[in-house]
């Protein structure tokens, strides 16, 4: 009786804080443009200096958590016009090297970025596993790294490789992670997954990895990204991102979906 009490006494209080008006709170879906190789100083600061940044938009992509991957030379640019426009993006590095800092010649490692406000890290893209011919326990070394740095992993995976990059994983490191779930096949093809394909990938992942937070990459359009929002937590935009007038569309189609 008294926990009755209480609950009726916190609801006629919540009523009269909020004048009666409904509180919604919706969890962002993440929204990750990877630029690629792709872009110029002047191209970069272009797309940023055009973002919108008036209270009206801001609202309309108040669903979406959105963040960028610039490839390296062009991070602390970034930064600067993120916070000096006080744009509603964040920052991710589009790979991260397996050691810390010290001599090994060319490679960035997580420590190097600190000071960028890099909140997270695109780890074991397949382009990277088919060009540079990365491995799991690499892989899984810069998993590693990047937890350490307080960066969060966005470890891609297509099937294959499911339950053989988990070999090198803990259940700790697994728990932290976003998966990309990025068949090779719909990469940079124009032919997308279809979005109900996604329900038993989750399936699949959730036997070996737990409930981690799931993302699509492969082929992401406006016309296409509302079926995966519905369907997972975020998606993985590669070619579409590069053009802001082609990626803001798609953002305020996510968006609709998700008012819905």
């Amino acid at each position: 009786m008294l926990l009755i009490n209480y609950c009726f006494l916190f609801y006629y209080r919540f009523k009269e804080i909020h004048k009666y008006r409904f509180v919604f709170v919706v969890m962002q879906k993440l929204i990750i443009a990877n630029w690629k190789a792709n872009k110029t100083l002047s191209e970069v600061a272009h797309w940023l200096n055009n973002f919108p940044s008036d209270q009206e938009s801001r609202m309309q992509l108040a669903s979406l958590q959105i963040v960028i991957a610039p490839p390296y030379p062009f991070l602390g640019l970034a930064r600067q016009i993120i916070d000096e426009r006080q744009l509603p993006l964040q920052l991710a590095v589009q790979d991260l090297s397996a050691f810390g800092s010290g001599a090994y010649t060319g490679e960035v490692a997580a420590f190097n970025v600190q000071g960028l406000g890099v909140t997270y890290a695109i780890l074991g893209h397949s382009e990277r596993r088919r060009l540079l011919a990365e491995s799991d326990p690499l892989i899984a070394d810069k998993v590693a790294e990047a937890l350490r740095s307080g960066i969060k992993p966005v470890l891609c995976l297509d099937q294959p490789n499911f339950t053989s990059q988990a070999n090198y994983l803990t259940s700790e490191q697994m728990q932290k992670l976003i998966i990309a779930y990025e068949p090779v096949a719909a990469i940079g093809s124009g032919q997308a997954e279809e979005p109900g394909d996604l329900l038993g990938v989750r399936q699949e992942l959730q036997r070996t990895y737990g409930h981690t937070q799931l993302i699509y990459g492969g082929s992401v359009t406006a016309d296409n990204i509302g079926g995966f929002l519905k369907v997972c937590d975020g998606v993985l935009v590669g070619g579409a991102s590069l053009d802001l007038r082609d990626f803001i569309d798609m953002l305020y189609q996510a968006n609709s979906v998700l008012a819905v």
